[in-house]
């Protein structure tokens, strides 16, 4: 299979793209997604191999897991054969009832345990798209004196999706060893994307792995293959993080990172689907400068005039509203370009209201636009400057039209497309993307100027105008539209390719 070229660096025998590991390190606490995929991650010993798996489903006491099916080949029903979960507990398999995925490098299997652990969450089908970040995680096998593996989680990058020999369909970078075959590969959201199968210097059918990559077979295969969907599973067994730690970065005039802060944010998660959740992040109240100051550069006319707002404490979505989780509440994709990791594209304010609408139906409670206020102090996030990084703003922070800068920053890559939420670090407030990507609809119905707006925070609207506000900036913004305190509009019923919405409901 061909996979595209892009700029690649090499660092510690891994292919990385330009800027990768910067935003890996950025965008996500690497511990905290590391603890959980620990909890669902397992090591399965035979008595031929060792490798990794992943807990999947619980009904009553027996727990389903997949591996590599090359895992679990040579293993015949009634050997010996067991599990270890994170606790260092081991749990017999139940050899009799292995179930091969044939061509397919996969193998299903259970076992009984009166213990509770956590299971994972699936991705949706095609959740992963070129240069999406993922994490492989496993027991590997540096040496034969190893007696006790170690869990490790190796972060990587998404190169190319298709289909190949055995299954697999998923090729990445990352640093992995033997006896990680078989271990969860997980999107940024802790959710799993696929089984991690074989490395560089390994053979599908004859074709050699190349060097610095890696394959795995995609989850919804799995799911295909084995109807998982039919399995019922102990919803209160799933992982689900409540608590957010992450970086954001502070960038000087001409945009070199100068500063970088860590942080954390209280999260809670939405089941909308078996494999698709709404993560919201928990803002807390506050006061706030409201609009752009008169030297702040390329300012328009109705950023103003500045006022104080009093904002009461909200949650708001941790990305933008997903094709996945769009598809999940409204049964359809409207995006131009398919890919359920990025946000939904060609929604009208209409639209965005009535998903809202069935959202709330489904979780009961109570989800909507942001107001306009909401939305620039979770933007700011405490910050007065034109973007919530600092005076400039980047291509390798945000996802705008690159061959312009801003101020003195730098110019760079124009993308020309969306890209997966959670791409590029988040805000203090632990919020992703509110700079750039899709240009996102709020409540609040259009005014020239904030001469009688309300200063506690709730939307602005007026009966008869059909003009309703975006906030943010898209992938094809000019970077002085993508400003925390710039503001435009367009009609109700209007949508394109570059505007979506992310949602808000009331402090928990």
């Amino acid at each position: 299979m061909e996979i595209k070229r892009r700029d690649f660096l090499l660092f510690g025998g891994t292919l990385l793209s330009v800027g990768f590991w910067q935003r890996s390190l950025l965008a996500q606490d690497r511990r905290t997604l590391k603890d959980l995929a620990k909890k669902i991650t397992v090591r399965v010993v035979t008595q031929g191999t060792s490798g990794s798996g992943v807990l999947i489903r619980k009904a009553g006491n027996t727990y389903y897991a997949l591996t590599a099916g090359h895992v679990l080949k040579d293993t015949n029903p009634g050997e010996e054969a067991y599990i270890e979960t994170f606790d260092g507990q081991q749990h017999p398999i139940d050899t009799s009832g292995i179930q091969s995925g044939g061509n397919v490098d996969l193998a299903l299997f259970t076992i009984n345990s009166k213990n509770t652990y956590a299971v994972a969450q699936l991705a949706g089908k095609n959740a992963l798209s070129e240069l999406d970040e993922v994490f492989v995680a496993g027991f590997p096998l540096p040496g034969l004196a190893i007696t006790q593996p170690q869990y490790t989680i190796s972060p990587g990058q998404v190169t190319s999706v298709g289909t190949q020999a055995g299954g697999y369909g998923i090729t990445y970078t990352a640093v992995t060893q033997p006896g990680m075959s078989g271990g969860p590969v997980l999107n940024r959201s802790g959710q799993v994307a696929g089984i991690h199968g074989r490395a560089e210097g390994q053979t599908v059918g004859n074709v050699a792995v190349k060097s610095g990559f890696n394959l795995a077979i995609p989850i919804d295969t799995a799911v295909s293959l084995f109807s998982l969907e039919q399995l019922s599973s102990d919803q209160t067994a799933t992982v689900s993080a409540l608590d957010s730690a992450f970086a954001y970065v502070q960038v000087n005039p001409q945009g070199k990172i100068v500063k970088r802060t860590e942080g954390k944010a209280s999260v809670f998660q939405e089941r909308l689907s078996d494999s698709v959740t709404l993560e919201m992040v928990s803002i807390p109240g506050g006061n706030f400068t409201m609009g752009s100051p008169d030297r702040e550069s390329d300012r328009e006319s109705h950023e103003g005039p500045q006022r104080q707002v009093t904002v009461p404490a909200f949650a708001m979505g941790k990305f933008e509203v997903t094709q996945a989780q769009w598809r999940a509440i409204m049964g359809s994709n409207p995006s131009r370009e398919k890919a359920l990791s990025r946000p939904v594209d060609n929604v009208s304010w209409e639209d965005a209201v009535a998903f809202c609408k069935r959202l709330s139906q489904k979780t009961g409670r109570d989800y909507r636009l942001p107001s306009e206020a909401e939305w620039e102090y979770a933007c700011r996030a405490e910050t007065t400057t034109p973007f919530h990084m600092g005076e400039t703003i980047t291509p390798e922070l945000a996802n705008y039209w690159g061959v312009h800068a801003y101020g003195d920053g730098p110019r760079g890559q124009y993308r020309k497309k969306t890209v997966g939420v959670g791409s590029f670090p988040a805000n203090a407030f632990g919020l992703h993307d509110m700079h750039g990507n899709v240009s996102e609809w709020c409540q609040d119905t259009w005014h020239e100027t904030y001469q009688g707006a309300p200063t506690n925070g709730q939307a602005w609207e007026q009966e008869g105008t059909a003009r309703r506000v975006m906030r943010g900036g898209s992938m094809s913004s000019n970077p002085k539209l993508c400003r925390s305190a710039s503001r435009t509009y367009n009609t109700s019923g209007f949508f394109t390719y570059d505007v979506g919405f992310r949602v808000v409901c009331s402090a928990l």
